[in-house]
């Protein structure tokens, strides 16, 4: 204790040019201790003790001090400390500060209480601080130490225990501030197309497109639209056209190859006769048997035995004997309601324009989303959504709900979506979500995010140290989150089994 080495040092000095009062005094009187309070309340620390002094706690010619102090291991705070002199040495003090110079008493460091002990003497008085609360003083003890220096200069030193813990203000645990990350994605070529089905009737073994057969006006103007509405936006290149014929099982296989690819190879001819397409521009191919549409109908269907009617379906044989073996089962009823319920929905031509959409600024993009969404990369989305501001309803209903809507199994797409669905505390759906896009590393880190907030700190922290790795800054401050958040758990914890 700094301070009572200087009195040791002084008192020593002092007694040797005045020998005479060297005599010892019996050292009979108490002083009594205790401890108050050692707690934290409102980022601040307050610690006191009582302390009793009577007339002989001291000796005449000695002094005593006390120096309160909180410490662990790595941190150390000593508070002002509390002086109580003998009778002669109070008068020796006195004498001293008379004699002194200047520079030593700009070295003299005040006591917090002085007491000096006469006869009559019985302080009681009560040692109270308080300073900024720090964290680690949490685990701090509270300690008082004790130094008595005697008449020939010898000094014994003691230390007591006041508080082993500190007594904390009940506090909520620590607010996770995690950081989602999102990804901008990369420019694209727009390659978009359109698809449809056109149920064709055609006169018996002739495969000419008839527009005012049957059906056929009805399913032509589908397809006439189609193609119209292709044609007719400025924002859109045709880049090609396929057609694709399928048949029913009905008949031989070889029949129906030849039927499937020339109703196929009409609808092509139709459409540049319309159309004006060059040939490079088209593509034709063809399902002899659609035995997997066939199989999709029936397993959706009531008809009856239909568990054999599968199994033959999806058997490896030959078509026609699949087909023979279809007639078989129960008698024919079941084939019979297939050939007039089921294989007419078989024989139909697919097709399908592909086709270029120019590329938009912002300003033309924020009124395309309007009406033509599908015309917009997703970096164009994107930016309208973040024209509008991160904390607005368009960004989150942009990024939520119209990307994934458009671009449903984009890895980017479904991680931005997710990102925003944390912060919404849609944990389960972000995860789902986030499952589509793996190779991601801002996903490592938001799924990173939702074990973390799940209090899950053994999964997030690898997720966040690979997400950190790979250049993702919001994983940084989140692995400071949790060794806050572990910590304060741990602290918790330790709380509980005191």
């Amino acid at each position: 204790m700094k301070i009572s080495t200087i009195y040791r040092s002084l008192f020593s000095l002092f007694f040797i040019l005045i020998p005479g009062l060297l005599i010892a005094q019996d050292y009979q009187g108490a002083i009594h201790l205790v401890g108050r309070e050692f707690r934290e309340s409102g980022d601040t620390l307050y610690l006191s003790f009582d302390i009793t002094i009577d007339s002989k706690s001291v000796p005449n010619c000695g002094t005593m001090i006390f120096e309160p102090e909180i410490a662990t291991d790595e941190h150390t705070v000593v508070f002002p400390f509390i002086q109580v002199n003998g009778k002669t040495r109070s008068n020796l003090e006195r004498r001293w500060f008379n004699m002194v110079s200047d520079s030593w008493l700009a070295l003299y460091e005040a006591p917090n209480i002085i007491v000096n002990t006469h006869k009559y003497t019985s302080e009681q008085m009560t040692y109270s601080v308080h300073v900024p609360y720090e964290p680690w003083m949490e685990e701090a003890r509270f300690t008082l130490k004790q130094e008595l220096a005697g008449c020939r200069a010898e000094s014994r030193m003691y230390t007591y225990s006041l508080f082993s813990h500190l007594e904390t203000a009940p506090k909520e645990p620590y607010a996770v501030n995690a950081l989602v990350a999102v990804t901008n994605p990369v420019a694209e070529v727009k390659l978009r197309n359109r698809e449809g089905s056109a149920f064709l009737d055609f006169q018996v073994g002739k495969s000419v497109i008839l527009s005012d057969f049957r059906r056929n006006p009805t399913e032509l103007a589908k397809i006439h639209q189609a193609v119209d509405e292709v044609m007719d936006d400025p924002d859109i290149s045709i880049r090609g056209m396929g057609v694709h014929g399928y048949a029913s099982p009905e008949g031989s296989y070889k029949s129906n190859d030849k039927l499937a690819y020339n109703r196929a190879l009409a609808l092509k001819d139709y459409l540049r006769s319309r159309y004006g397409f060059a040939d490079n521009m088209m593509s034709v191919g063809h399902t002899p048997e659609d035995w997997e549409g066939l199989a999709t109908l029936v397993e959706q269907s009531t008809i009856d035995y239909k568990d054999d009617l599968l199994a033959i379906i999806r058997s490896s044989e030959e078509p026609d004997a699949r087909e023979r073996r279809l007639k078989t089962i129960g008698r024919s009823v079941p084939y019979n309601k297939l050939l007039r319920e089921v294989y007419p929905d078989l024989r139909r031509v697919e097709y399908r324009i592909d086709y270029a959409v120019r590329g938009y600024n912002l300003a033309e993009a924020r009124e395309v989303i309007k009406k033509n969404p599908e015309h917009l990369s997703q970096l164009e989305m994107v930016q309208v959504a973040t024209s509008y501001g991160e904390d607005s309803p368009e960004y989150k209903q942009i990024i939520m709900e119209l990307i994934p809507r458009y671009y449903p199994d984009d890895p980017i797409a479904n991680n931005n979506a997710a990102a925003l669905m944390i912060r919404n505390n849609e944990l389960n759906t972000a995860r789902r979500l986030l499952e589509k896009a793996p190779e991601v590393p801002a996903a490592w880190n938001n799924l990173g995010v939702i074990y973390l907030l799940q209090d899950e700190y053994d999964n997030a922290e690898p997720l966040l140290q690979r997400a950190s790795a790979a250049g993702v800054t919001e994983a940084e401050q989140n692995l400071k989150e949790l060794t806050a958040k572990r910590e304060d758990t741990q602290k918790r914890e330790k709380k509980l089994r005191r």
